[in-house]
């Protein structure tokens, strides 16, 4: 039976670092056991606390041990890559580490083909210094595109899409001038990219807050880009930008950021957005931080479906 459109929905489940900043993998392995019998189809990892790429490549003792931590999901598995907010890592929009990062995302791929993974999510690149003009920038997204394209190849060796996701209003990603958070750009990127195994991937959370903070309308800008989006990474905020100091626990107390909510504890008009078409029927990931509440919000989520996507065929 055909699976309904956005029926496919699964959880995120980063794992924390130690003080060593090596992921323990037995917790790992604990979760995705815990998620066994879940009525999600999938689990994404984060590839940054995962400890596996070292000095660029995959270790292999630690992907064998990442496998080893995966041996009882039952889940299909996507994997958000490496990334820093430095733009040091994960960044093919900066001339200077354009060589080093492909190499670094070609270790993600080797990861994601290994365990299994069908999507390698990768953020829209930042310039590497807040001085940089526009021929810089344009410089800049040339030489994504080109990367992408590289990478899409490999990608497409392991039968593996790789989606290019918007960017939260942070202080660096302002500061570096990322196109990504405009929807239309991101939209536009991937379509110049051409590649059938480069696709977008629309975080909702991201998008509500750079609406709010550019001025852009943000079901106009969903509606726009739903035709490239081939993942959706979905959570709940206010759509309030906090100052660049706060951290986590102050943002949540005022309801600021990005917060990874649970659907329906926040203010993003979630329902509407679900009912705008995506014909590349994306996977939604539920990216929340309240993971105990992960069967609360599954069926939230499930009750923003439009009708006709929670009908059987």
């Amino acid at each position: 039976m055909p699976v309904q459109p956005l029926r496919q929905v699964g959880i995120c489940l980063n794992v924390s670092t130690r003080t060593d900043h090596v992921a323990d993998l037995g917790e790992l392995s604990q979760l995705v056991a815990g998620f066994a019998d879940s009525d999600f189809t999938h689990v994404e990892l984060g590839a940054n606390g995962l400890g596996v790429v070292i000095a660029g490549m995959a270790h292999p003792a630690r992907l064998q041990a990442l496998r080893q931590a995966l041996s009882r999901c039952r889940q299909r598995l996507t994997l958000h890559g490496s990334w820093t907010g430095s733009g040091r890592v994960g960044n093919l929009l900066d001339p200077r580490s354009r060589l080093a990062q492909v190499g670094g995302l070609m270790a993600d791929l080797e990861i994601a083909a290994a365990i299994g993974a069908e999507v390698v999510v990768y953020h829209a690149g930042t310039l590497g210094s807040a001085y940089e003009d526009d021929a810089a920038l344009e410089a800049g997204l040339a030489g994504e595109r080109d990367a992408l394209r590289q990478l899409g190849e490999q990608a497409a060796q392991h039968g593996i899409v790789i989606a290019v996701e918007n960017r939260a209003p942070t202080p660096r990603v302002i500061a570096r001038r990322s196109y990504g958070m405009r929807l239309d750009l991101v939209a536009g990127q991937v379509e110049a990219v051409g590649h059938p195994n480069v696709t977008m991937c629309l975080d909702t959370g991201h998008a509500f807050l750079a609406a709010q903070y550019l001025g852009f309308d943000f079901l106009g800008a969903v509606r726009s880009a739903a035709p490239l989006v081939g993942h959706v990474h979905l959570a709940d905020n206010f759509g309030r930008i906090g100052p660049p100091d706060a951290d986590l626990r102050e943002m949540e107390f005022l309801g600021e950021g990005d917060l990874h909510l649970p659907p329906g504890w926040g203010a993003i008009p979630l329902r509407e957005m679900l009912s705008i078409p995506f014909p590349r029927d994306p996977v939604i990931i539920l990216e929340i931080r309240h993971l105990r509440h992960h069967q609360e919000a599954l069926a939230a989520y499930r009750k923003l479906l439009p009708p006709a996507a929670g009908a059987a065929r």
